[in-house]
């Protein structure tokens, strides 16, 4: 519960949709922003005992949301709840440049280090077990 205030906190500090690295009107104010996720129609299996709330939306709830810091060239890629495994990939133009196998039991955050030395757009793609996938774009 604690996470899920930090994150909702974290969203509104970082105004919701964000353009991550647009060049205008960068005054050096916040290095990290919120990149919007995006999903298909099928929900991250949640592993919980308890009460899930019987969310009844049209589109399902993603719970997980991904910081870009583009002071230290890193993504922080926050899990709210237990989803159990994922798939992590970024890629450029097509081209892996990261890709890890996550077993997420339990909210928690992972931090992603980019090489300082790449630029320009990319595709951050998170896929569960069950075919649940999310994908955002940001730009280095």
């Amino acid at each position: 519960m604690k996470l899920k205030l930090i994150l909702c906190l974290l969203g509104v500090l970082l105004f919701g949709k964000v353009n991550a690295g647009s060049p205008e009107g960068n005054d050096g104010g916040f290095e990290k922003v919120l990149i919007q996720m995006t999903g298909n129609d099928v929900p991250f299996d949640i592993l919980t005992k308890g009460n899930l709330g019987d969310h009844r939306s049209v589109q399902p709830l993603i719970p997980i949301y991904v910081v870009l810091d583009s002071s230290c060239c890193s993504l922080e890629v926050y899990f709210e709840q237990a989803i159990g495994e994922v798939d992590i990939t970024i890629s450029q133009d097509g081209a892996v440049v990261y890709f890890s196998s996550e077993n997420i039991q339990d909210s928690m955050e992972k931090t992603i280090q980019l090489n300082f030395e790449v630029s320009g757009d990319f595709l951050i793609e998170i896929e569960g077990r069950n075919g649940a996938y999310v994908c955002g774009h940001f730009e280095l």
